[in-house]
């Protein structure tokens, strides 16, 4: 799983410091993300989103379907799109790869939320066995110790000025609500098959 352990792309962000920008330039991206529909910096942060959802520590990687998609296909295909866009980058053109890359983007965020939505799933799965073999005092400290990862998440996100990871935060944040809303309780939140019945994931 090395591969989910990649640097944050830094592809275009050291060509473009905002406090160094003309407020010329400053307009013209700000156009061209309204345009596009994304920001400069959705597009440069993919690999803080190929990250995968955080799983409960004692469920392993190989306990997830191997049905689920990692999106590495579409990942390496917005990968080369964006490298490609820098190496020819023209001058009077310098946010074209917004539109250029734009499929593969697409393409990407979908993948990406629909494997974090089956890992989610497979999560609670496997949680609702693991927690209905342990005691009640064992059950206790578990839904707690979501609880104050919950918590961390909510209060990690609270203090980073990097959209990207705030976002990956406050997802980790929902997900462990959702699993603790789970396991509280079963009958609203857990189907037997891993589907949400309860909070929706957004």
């Amino acid at each position: 799983m090395d591969f989910f352990k990649e640097a944050p792309s830094q592809k275009g962000a050291t060509q473009r410091v905002w406090g160094k920008l003309q407020e010329a330039e400053k307009s013209r991206l700000a156009t061209s993300e309204k345009r596009f529909g994304m920001t400069w910096n959705e597009l440069h942060s993919y690999k803080d989103k190929m990250s995968l959802p955080m799983l409960p520590t004692c469920m392993g990687v190989e306990e997830l379907s191997t049905d689920i998609s990692l999106c590495e296909s579409v990942y390496r295909g917005l990968d080369r799109c964006l490298d490609q866009g820098m190496k020819n980058e023209n001058p009077s053109q310098p946010y074209a790869r917004m539109q250029i890359c734009k499929p593969h983007w697409i393409r990407f965020i979908k993948c990406v939320k629909r494997r974090d939505e089956l890992i989610l799933r497979g999560v609670r799965k496997w949680e609702h066995g693991y927690f209905s073999a342990l005691d009640k005092n064992s059950q206790e400290e578990y839904t707690d110790d979501i609880d104050t990862k919950m918590r961390y998440f909510l209060y990690a996100a609270s203090h980073t000025s990097d959209d990207s990871k705030k976002k990956r935060l406050e997802m980790n944040a929902q997900h462990c609500a959702i699993r603790q809303a789970s396991l509280l309780k079963p009958r609203e939140g857990f189907d037997g098959e891993g589907n949400s019945t309860a909070t929706a994931l957004v």
